[in-house]
């Protein structure tokens, strides 16, 4: 299946969202902020990025700003449960905007996170490719 780097300062929830991916056969590599998942991206491949769009050290936002200034042909799929004055619908759009090609809202059913990475796995981009 692919190989899916999955970002999210949340241990539980990198656990639970790890939990549901290796469920499906996918391989799943872990990041906790957006600067240790830059680094990885330098010595692996990966078909897929899902991240959580509020953490520390690197937001979301500047991960996936930065991804597709590397990467342009990235998938990237957005998690959002909102932050203070933030909710999660509009960091959600917004994340959108700066080329997400997918989001999910927390809460959210493991079914419809199985079914959005399905869909951004389809052949219509290709794998985001480790820097040589």
């Amino acid at each position: 299946m692919a190989h899916i780097l999955l970002v999210d300062d949340d241990e539980l929830m990198r656990a639970l969202l790890s939990g549901v991916l290796r469920r499906v056969n996918h391989t799943v590599i872990e990041a906790d902020n957006g600067r240790t998942a830059l680094q990885i991206l330098k010595k692996n491949s990966v078909d897929l990025i899902i991240t959580d769009i509020f953490m520390p050290e690197m937001d979301g936002m500047d991960l996936l700003t930065s991804i597709l200034s590397r990467y342009p042909d990235s998938k990237i799929i957005a998690i959002s449960g909102g932050y203070k004055a933030m909710n999660a619908q509009l960091s959600l759009r917004m994340a959108r905007g700066f080329g997400a090609v997918d989001v999910i809202a927390k809460p959210f059913r493991t079914a419809d996170v199985i079914r959005k990475v399905a869909r951004a796995l389809q052949p219509t981009n290709s794998p985001i490719r480790k820097e040589a």
